[in-house]
C-alpha cells in the first residue's frame, strides 16, 4: 500500500468513526425522548385513576348516606307497624290475665269476667265503673238500656261501637249478695278496694290503646282515676290527665236514663271531646 492509498484508508476510517458517534447520539437523544414521553403517559394515567378511584368513593359515600337516610326514615314506619300488629295480641293476653284473677271477691262470684270490647287503637276510650247482671251473664260491657244509650251516644259523635273501645274500673259484676248471681236487682257500686285490686288491669289497657280521650262515666270511674271525693255534678265536663292523657267526666247512661234532662249536659262534654279528638288529627 502506498502513501496515497493509506491516507485515503485513514480518512475513511475517520468518517465512519464520526458517522458511528453521531449516530449513537441521535439515537440517545431519541431515547431520552420517548422515555420521557412514556414518563409523561403514567403520570397522566396514574393522576387519572386517581381521581376516578375519588368519584368512585365520594359515589358510594353518597350512596351510604342517602341508605342511613332511607333506613332513618323508614325505621318509624316499621316500628308503627310492629305496635299495631301486637296491640289484639297484648289485649288478648291481658284478658286471659283478667280471666284468671281471683284477688278479690268479685273474682269468686262473678259468672264472666268483662274485659272491655272496641277497637284496640281507638282515638276514645270510655270507662264505666264495673258490668252488672247482663254484662255478668254476656261478657260483654254495656249492654241492655244504659248500653243502648250509650251506642247512640257513641253514633252521635259520629263513631261506632267497634271504633270507640270500652271498658270498667273492675272486670267483674259487684253483687249485694255474691252467692246469688242469678238474681236481678242485684247490682250495687264497687267498692274502693275491689276498684284499686283491679285498677291495674285498666291501666294496662290504656297503655296498650294509648287513647287521645278518655271518658269516665259515673262517678265511681271518675273518682277512681282522679283520687277524688268530690261529686261527678262538680267533675264533669272538665279536662284532666290520666297517664298523661285528657279526662272527661260525665254522667254514666243509666243516669240519663233515671234523669233526661242530663242528657242535655253529657252532649256539651261529648262536643268537648269531639273537638279535641279533632285537633290532635
Amino acid at each position: 500500500m502506498n502513501q496515497s492509498e493509506y491516507i485515503k484508508l485513514l480518512r475513511l476510517v475517520r468518517t465512519s468513526i464520526e458517522e458511528y458517534k453521531n449516530w449513537g447520539e441521535e439515537e440517545l437523544v431519541l431515547d431520552k425522548t420517548l422515555l420521557s414521553k412514556k414518563t409523561k403517559q403514567e403520570e397522566s394515567i396514574k393522576e387519572a385513576k386517581t381521581v376516578v378511584k375519588a368519584d368512585e368513593q365520594k359515589t358510594i359515600k353518597q350512596e351510604n348516606t342517602q341508605m342511613k337516610r332511607t333506613i332513618k326514615q323508614e325505621q318509624p314506619v316499621q316500628k308503627k307497624n310492629i305496635q299495631t300488629k301486637n296491640a289484639e295480641q297484648k289485649l288478648e293476653d291481658l284478658k286471659g290475665e283478667i280471666c284468671a284473677c281471683k284477688k278479690c271477691e268479685l273474682g269468686k262470684h262473678r259468672l264472666n269476667a268483662v274485659c272491655g270490647s272496641g277497637d284496640p287503637y281507638a282515638n276514645i276510650m270510655f270507662v264505666g265503673e264495673g258490668p252488672g247482671f247482663q254484662e255478668d251473664h254476656k261478657g260483654q260491657p254495656f249492654i241492655g238500656r244504659a248500653g243502648d244509650l250509650l251506642t247512640k251516644i257513641i253514633e252521635a259523635m259520629g263513631y261506632k261501637r267497634e271504633t270507640v273501645y270500652i271498658a270498667n274500673i273492675v272486670k267483674c259484676h259487684p253483687m249485694k249478695n255474691p252467692e246469688n248471681p242469678e238474681l236481678k236487682g242485684n247490682d250495687r257500686p264497687p267498692t274502693p278496694e275491689e276498684m284499686q285490686t283491679c285498677q291495674p288491669y285498666l291501666d294496662e289497657q290504656i297503655k296498650i290503646i294509648s287513647p287521645k280521650v278518655i271518658i269516665t262515666l259515673g262517678a265511681s270511674s271518675t273518682r277512681a282515676l282522679l283520687k277524688s271525693d268530690d261529686v261527678i255534678s262538680n267533675l264533669r265536663g272538665k279536662f284532666t290527665e290520666y297517664m298523661g292523657i285528657p279526662l272527661m267526666p260525665t254522667y254514666h247512661p243509666a243516669a240519663l236514663l233515671r234523669n233526661p234532662k242530663l242528657k242535655k249536659d253529657v252532649w256539651h262534654d261529648m262536643q268537648k271531646v269531639m273537638a279535641l279528638v279533632n285537633k290532635k288529627g
